[in-house]
């Protein structure tokens, strides 16, 4: 029998390596044909948090602007106020006016009202609303708000285009007063507190309000998805007892939108198990700067 050299013993050892390598690669194509044929899930329009490992968020580090040096999930687990204070901050640095799709249900009455959803025009300076109803309309099908530009006997005043064709064809428009009675009962915030800046800045006054009295438990919850965009999860609660209390809510629950740092969804409840809906609060398709003329805020430009 012919003896084995060093020479041999090495060409073997290549061939083996290369035949392994072959079937690593053949391996893989197997897989990614296994994952196409089986399709993509359908559509989530909001997913939970999921919670980050240790190791996960040391291992995710992902900058979003050069020279970062903590991922987004790191500043927000390692300083949960401190980081909606950045949102704010970047808010005000980068944001003039911005147009939106806004879903709203609450807690009214006690009843829980139907599902709107309007289509929102804003601007900051002056503080400017124009909201369209889209989907289930209440007593307005448009409304109009612009900071100290309608005041009746030192009350803010806001255009309301009534809803319902019966409505319509006894007045056009009404002006009413944003803190009366009626905008009470058809929302828990009044159009003054309304806004994407607001949302944040709300949810920063009852964590400061809540330190304050020693009952703050607000926290990073993990990543989760509102249509089909990726956010971060928090969790605030408060010493919450009634609506009629000074507390907003006893859980809210906030996703912000990774790549904007803007509300995307709050939900607010009543209870620690989150079955006591008080409000929800949804903020899609957000256009940013698109340099609204100053007739969009206007009862000409409404046609009224």
């Amino acid at each position: 029998m012919p003896s084995t050299t060093g020479s041999d013993r090495r060409n073997r050892r290549i061939r083996v390596l290369v035949g392994l390598i072959l079937l690593g690669g053949l391996l893989v194509q197997c897989q990614q044909a296994i994952t196409e044929h089986s399709g993509s899930p359908a559509p989530v329009i909001v997913r939970g948090p999921v919670k980050p490992g240790a190791r996960e968020a040391f291992a995710s580090l992902a900058p979003e602007t050069p020279g970062a040096i903590h991922s987004l999930e790191m500043r927000a687990k390692r300083d949960p106020i401190g980081f909606i204070e950045e949102a704010i901050e970047k808010y005000d640095r980068t944001v003039r006016d911005y147009t939106c799709t806004f879903t709203k249900q609450e807690l009214l009455g006690g009843k829980m009202s139907k599902e709107q959803v309007t289509r929102a025009m804003f601007r900051e300076k002056p503080f400017s609303v124009r909201l369209e109803w889209v989907k289930n309309p209440d007593k307005a099908a448009r409304v109009l708000y612009v900071a100290d530009r309608w005041v009746e006997k030192g009350q803010q005043m806001a255009v309301v285009d009534p809803a319902g064709k019966i409505a319509s064809l006894f007045v056009n428009s009404v002006k009413r007063p944003i803190h009366g009675k009626d905008a009470k009962k058809s929302s828990r915030r009044t159009v003054d507190q309304f806004g994407l800046r607001n949302a944040l800045a709300l949810t920063l006054k009852y964590c400061r309000l809540a330190e304050k009295h020693g009952a703050l438990d607000f926290s990073y919850r993990g990543k989760g998805e509102v249509n089909r965009r990726e956010t971060l999860v928090f969790e605030r609660r408060l010493p919450y007892e009634n609506i009629e209390g000074p507390w907003p809510d006893r859980v809210l629950v906030v996703h912000i939108d990774k790549e904007l740092l803007l509300p995307a969804l709050c939900l607010a409840y009543a209870d620690d198990e989150k079955k006591v809906l008080l409000g929800k609060y949804m903020n899609t398709d957000v256009k940013l700067n698109p340099n609204l003329p100053d007739s969009v805020f206007t009862e000409e430009g409404m046609g009224l």
